[in-house]
């Protein structure tokens, strides 16, 4: 059905930034234009027969999707061969065949002659697209205001319109929500069942697992290995920690003096968030990129545990019970660990979430996951489904669009609250998942770059990393009303608290309130709440000012 003979995939990359058609001209004819060449495959061989369901993993950059569309016919290798019996219906990324200025009816047409049916086809089964999708609503409505949800529904609904002899999958099926993922896996069965050879791509293992009985594993171009999907997918996980297990111990080998390189496990560089789950206590060490965690907060830094000291600039941590999800900032991704006895496993990759997610938090009575890409407004919400978390929905908001940057989201008396910066305080309806705008709050110009919010008693608190000019001008205030803001009616109670470092998250555990300082100072404090006084304020760590170490450290991210 497919075999792939020896196939090379390089890519000619330009040293230098070209910016227009004409310094690509000059550069060219003057002789300066100098290019790299970057391997994406090299020498990959494999078979697939009919089918067969084959999963292919690898680690992001591994050259996964560039085999995908090798095999679809979309690029040509630079050497080497593919051989396919049988018609192909890609399904390789959201929107791809899509014009985002048509309508979702428009593009029916468009993608179903992208994949080879005729229009007179098309028009037959156009009610059969339609109602599987679920879209009868929005059909006339232009694809760029639906959310990835809603494209990958349409997208889906017209590739395994007919049984194809061929369905090349790359990641998608992550994507949509709960119903529409069970209708879809029913319809990916049905598919199988009919001898429809199916080529998926996941980081989720679990899900490569339940459903390929073969696995191709990818890794910087190269094929590690090709078997058995038990065999591999072992294979793969043990391949992965211990290459973090590589990575953090390399990652910490600065100059010649090991024993001083180490240090900056013995304490904190921006702890963006403590919390406590079940009965133990987890810490965020945001430019340490880990998260640590312990059953008690009497012993030092040293001595916690090391959930992952493998992550991008995290900023919280948050589970459900069994599975825990930590935003990799960096990488623009979430990771999903499962914890086995006293080990965490990695065990999913969760993309295309929008740009620097910043924050995640999990609601008990909707039993989804929230979170915030603070950097492209994106919000997503993800749910555990068996024994993975699926991508219910990614919706960039209108009323969002004009803050530059969201550190986090709160849910407050069964609201939403959004902490914009610099902007304002927007509440928003989460619980039917419209996220329709319910109320703002304006703020003043000292307050506009905001970290987090908490409402504790009778009081909000909100903690401040920015004016509005920018200036780093660290805040910790509190507040009754937050329509008294705009008056400027707060109380700061930054020297109550004796702040040294900049306030950054909030969280409420023990009876007591937990407060981070980041950036120049980092340190975690808590304190009571008797009727609104504060009192009993505690130091649990406080790391001081970061060290050439722990500079060091960060920059290894």
């Amino acid at each position: 059905m497919i075999k792939v003979n020896n196939v090379s995939m390089k890519f000619r990359m330009a040293n230098d930034r070209i910016s227009s058609l004409k310094e690509f001209v000059v550069k060219k004819i003057a002789g300066k234009l100098e290019y790299n060449d970057f391997i994406a495959l090299e020498n990959v061989s494999f078979s697939i027969e009919k089918g067969e369901v084959v999963g292919i993993i690898g680690s992001n950059g591994a050259g996964k999707s560039t085999l995908l569309k090798i095999i679809s016919g979309i690029l040509t290798p630079t050497s080497g061969s593919v051989q396919v019996e049988g018609t192909i219906a890609p399904m390789l990324e959201l929107g791809a065949g899509f014009d985002m200025d048509l309508t979702a009816s428009e593009n029916v047409f468009l993608n179903g002659a992208v994949l080879g049916y005729s229009k007179q086809y098309l028009i037959e089964r156009y009610d059969e697209i339609v109602n599987f999708s679920e879209l009868q609503d929005f059909m006339d409505t232009p694809i760029r205001n639906f959310s990835s949800g809603m494209i990958m529904r349409l997208a889906f609904s017209i590739a395994t319109l007919v049984n194809p002899d061929i369905l090349i999958v790359d990641e998608i099926l992550s994507v949509g929500d709960v119903n529409f993922q069970k209708k879809s896996a029913k319809r990916m069965r049905e598919l199988m069942s009919g001898g429809t050879t199916v080529i998926l791509v996941s980081h989720s293992i679990d899900q490569i697992r339940s459903m390929c009985s073969k696995v191709v594993w990818l890794d910087h171009g190269n094929v590690q290995m090709v078997g058995e999907t038990h065999d591999v997918c072992n294979s793969y996980l043990k391949f992965t920690r211990q290459e973090i297990l590589h990575e953090d111990k390399s990652s910490i080998l600065i100059g010649s003096d090991n024993v001083k390189s180490m240090k900056w496990k013995e304490k904190l560089f921006s702890p963006t968030l403590i919390e406590k789950m079940g009965e133990e206590y987890f810490i965020v060490d945001c430019w340490h990129h880990r998260v640590i965690y312990n059953h008690n907060l009497q012993d030092p830094i040293g001595c916690w545990k090391s959930l992952s000291d493998n992550l991008g600039d995290p900023h919280t941590i948050s589970s459900d019970g069994s599975l825990f999800l930590i935003e990799d900032t960096l990488g623009d991704e979430v990771r999903v660990f499962r914890r086995n006895d006293d080990e965490f496993i990695p065990t999913q990759i969760i993309e295309r979430i929008g740009q620097r997610p910043n924050r995640i938090i999990y609601d008990v009575e909707k039993e989804r996951f929230y979170g915030i890409s603070a950097m492209s407004q994106h919000i997503f919400v993800l749910k555990k489904e068996g024994l993975d978390i699926v991508t219910e929905k990614v919706i960039r908001l209108g009323y969002l669009l004009d803050n530059s940057y969201i550190r986090s989201i709160r849910i407050i008396d069964g609201e939403l609250y959004f902490v914009s910066g610099p902007g304002k305080i927007i509440v928003a309806n989460y619980m039917n998942s419209s996220f329709d705008f319910i109320r703002a709050y304006e703020v003043p110009f000292e307050l506009r770059g905001m970290n987090d919010i908490i409402k504790v008693g009778s009081y909000f608190y909100i903690t401040v990393y920015q004016n509005g000019r920018g200036d780093i001008a660290p805040k910790i205030v509190r507040i009754k009303n937050l329509k008294d803001l705009a008056n400027c009616e707060y109380e700061d109670i930054g020297d109550d608290l004796g702040i040294k470092g900049v306030p950054y998250s909030f969280s409420f555990f023990d009876g007591r309130v937990f407060l981070t300082e980041i950036d120049s100072y980092s340190r975690i404090i808590s304190f009571q709440l008797i009727k609104d006084k504060i009192t009993d304020i505690q130091v649990h760590y406080d790391s001081g000012e970061p060290d050439e170490v722990s500079i060091q450290r960060r920059m290894k991210g």
